[in-house]
């Protein structure tokens, strides 16, 4: 599970980048940093739920 979470947002980050080079180069900076900003989006609430779910494992460990 540890190196799933990686994997994924390693995945969002090249996607990511792949989409803002591909924009730019096109002309549509505006739209690549919209990609941008929704690539992080998707990563933060990945992490977001990772923290969530350690956050519930140490109350449970120390019985809070």
């Amino acid at each position: 599970m540890g190196i799933d979470i990686v994997l994924r947002i390693a995945g969002i980050g090249i996607l990511v980048a792949i989409i803002c080079q591909l924009l730019k180069q096109t002309g549509r900076d505006d739209i690549a940093m919209l990609a941008a900003l929704a690539g992080l989006v998707i990563t933060l609430s990945l992490v977001v739920g990772e923290i969530s779910t350690l956050l519930d494992q140490v109350k449970r460990i120390f019985g809070l």
